[in-house]
C-alpha cells in the first residue's frame, strides 16, 4: 500500500497531481478536519478505508459501516464520472452531529438519483443522515454515521424476526446480526491467508462484505448464512484479484488459480495427502495442463525481496547478483573472436581449437593432423597474427 504524503497546509482544489495521494489536517474552529486526496481508481477504496481506520475513533460496527459506505461512494464516482482524475475524502468530528464523512469530486452536473447505484440505498439505511450538493463544478456527498444502538436484544429472537423488525432499530439489529455471524466472516477470511494480502485487510473486507450481505438480504433468498458466505467469498476474491498479485496475470487464470487452491485444500483433507494434478483436473473438470498453469500462476502472488537473507546464510540475493561473472564479462570478446575465426582457413581454425579448447601441445596437434610440429608452429603463428589484424580492424571500425 502506498505511503500517504502528509501536509500541514490545506491544498487548493485541483492542485494535487493526478494519481497522487495526499493527506491534510487543518483546524476549523474547535473541529479538526482531516482531508485525503486520492486518484479516482478502484484501489483507492482500500486507501480510504485505511485512512478511516487511522483517523476516526469508532467502534467496530461503525467502522464497518463507514468502510462500506465510502467504498460504495468511490465506486459510484468511478462508474458515473469516468473522466474524473481524483476525489477528496474529508472527515470532521462535529459536537452535535458526530462524525461527518464527505466525498467530493469534479462533476459538471448535480446528483441525479435515478442514475445512482446501491451506495445511495445503503446511505439511507446505514447513516443517521446524508445529503449532496453541487457548486457548479464539484459534486459533494456527505453522510453522518449513526451512534451505536442501545437496544437490548434477546438471543432467542431469530435472524428472520430481526429482519422483519429491522425498521424498528436498524443500527441495533444490524449490530446483532453482525455479531451473530462474525465467525463466518473470520472463517472465510482465514481461507485466503498467505495469498499476498495482509490478514487484517482480509478480515476487514470480510466484515464489510458481511454487513453488505445483511443490508441487501431478502427473505426470498433463503437463509442468511449461505447468502452471506457467497457475498464474503466474492468480495475476498475480488480483493485478491485486484491487489493480491505481485505479477499481473490474466483474470481468467487468477480465478482458475483460486479454484485450484480451494479444491486442493478440500481434497487434501479427504485424501490425507496432497492431490496430484490429475485428481484436481477431475474434480474441477479441467485439463491437467490447465491445472498445471493455475498452480504455476500461484507463484505470482508474492514477490521476494533481494535484500532477504538466503535461508541458513547471511548472504542476500543482492550479494549474489553483485558478484562479477567472468564468463559474462568476456562475452563480447568471445563474439568478436568467433567472427574473426570464421575468416580463417579450415586447418588453421582446427589448430586453434585443438590448442586452446582442447589444451593439446604442438606435438600432439601434429600427430592429430598428420603434419610436422614445425609446420604446426608456423600455422599457429600465422592464424594468431591474422586474428589480431582482423580484430584490430573491427575495433577501429566500431
Amino acid at each position: 500500500m502506498e505511503p500517504l504524503a502528509v501536509s500541514t497546509m490545506s491544498r487548493r482544489p485541483g492542485s494535487t497531481e493526478s494519481g497522487a495521494t495526499s493527506r491534510t489536517r487543518r483546524r476549523i474552529g474547535r473541529m479538526t478536519e482531516r482531508v485525503l486526496t486520492l486518484p479516482a481508481l478502484p484501489d483507492s477504496a482500500a486507501k480510504a478505508r485505511s485512512f478511516l481506520r487511522r483517523e476516526a475513533a469508532l467502534d467496530s460496527m461503525r467502522h464497518s459501516e463507514a468502510d462500506l459506505l465510502v467504498t460504495e461512494l468511490i465506486a459510484n464516482v468511478i462508474q458515473h464520472s469516468p473522466d474524473t482524475d481524483e476525489l477528496v475524502l474529508r472527515l470532521a468530528q462535529e459536537k452535535n452531529r458526530g462524525l461527518v464523512v464527505t466525498v467530493s469530486h469534479p462533476h459538471p452536473a448535480p446528483l441525479d438519483p435515478s442514475t445512482t447505484g446501491v451506495g445511495f440505498l445503503l446511505l439511507e439505511r446505514l447513516s443517521r443522515s446524508w445529503g449532496h450538493d453541487h457548486d457548479g463544478s464539484t459534486l459533494t456527498v456527505q453522510f453522518v454515521l449513526r451512534t451505536p444502538g442501545t437496544t437490548a436484544i434477546s438471543t432467542e429472537i431469530t435472524d428472520h424476526e430481526l429482519f422483519e423488525r429491522m425498521d424498528e432499530d436498524p443500527a441495533a439489529y444490524s449490530d446483532e446480526l453482525v455479531r451473530r455471524h462474525a465467525d463466518l466472516a473470520a472463517s472465510i477470511a482465514r481461507r485466503y491467508r498467505g495469498k499476498g494480502v495482509d490478514e487484517d485487510d482480509l478480515l476487514q473486507v470480510a466484515n464489510m462484505a458481511l454487513l453488505k450481505a445483511i443490508q441487501r438480504y431478502d427473505a426470498s433468498i433463503g437463509d442468511l448464512r449461505p447468502y452471506a458466505a457467497a457475498t464474503i467469498s466474492g468480495e475476498l476474491k475480488r480483493l485478491l484479484r485486484d491487489n493480491g498479485w505481485a505479477v499481473r496475470v490474466p483474470r481468467s487464470l487468477q480465478e482458475r488459480s483460486l479454484e485450484v487452491a480451494n479444491a486442493a485444500e478440500t481434497l487434501s483433507q479427504q485424501l490425507n495427502r496432497p492431490p496430484d494434478n490429475s485428481e484436481l483436473a477431475s474434480r474441477l473438470d479441467m485439463t491437467e495442463d490447465e491445472v498445471a498453469d493455475a498452480v504455476e500462476a500461484r507463484h505470482a502472488y508474492v514477490s521476494s525481496s533481494i535484500e532477504k537473507p538466503i535461508e541458513g546464510t547471511d548472504t542476500t540475493l543482492r550479494d549474489q547478483l553483485e558478484e562479477d561473472d567472468p564468463y559474462l564479462a568476456l562475452a563480447d570478446d568471445r563474439v568478436v573472436v568467433e567472427e574473426a575465426m570464421r575468416e580463417l582457413p579450415e586447418r588453421q581454425r582446427r589448430i586453434l581449437q585443438l590448442r586452446f579448447n582442447e589444451d593439446m601441445t604442438q606435438s600432439e596437434i601434429a600427430d592429430e593432423i598428420g603434419i610436422s610440429q614445425m609446420h604446426v608452429s608456423r600455422l599457429l603463428a600465422r592464424a594468431l597474427e591474422t586474428l589480431k589484424e582482423t580484430i584490430g580492424s573491427h575495433t577501429e571500425l566500431d
